[in-house]
């Protein structure tokens, strides 16, 4: 038997999701499971609503204080999501 076709389980779990479509559902899932984890505890007990689509992740918070300061860091908070997946996974933030 050749092993030269064999995958990672992790290979073929992600080759499986991309097949069936389901990638931003997948990293939705993920950044909203591992939100307070990259933002902290503030931020995330601040967050109302976390959407991910193609790219772009939305992000509801309940503070305009914080939305503000957010806004203004949004570049830093780009590149602190995508180094914490180890890719560049979100192209865009949006802030509401």
């Amino acid at each position: 038997m050749s092993d030269h076709n064999t995958k990672s389980l992790g290979e073929a779990i992600r080759a499986f999701i991309e097949a069936m479509k389901w990638t931003d559902n997948f990293n939705q899932a993920s950044i909203i499971s591992d939100w307070e984890k990259i933002v902290g505890r503030d931020i995330a007990m601040s967050t109302t609503e976390i959407r991910f689509m193609k790219g772009v992740l939305t992000i509801s918070l309940n503070s305009a204080t914080l939305r503000q300061e957010l806004h203004m860091r949004r570049k830093s908070l780009l590149k602190h999501i995508n180094d914490f997946y180890g890719n560049d996974l979100v192209k865009e933030i949006r802030l509401k």
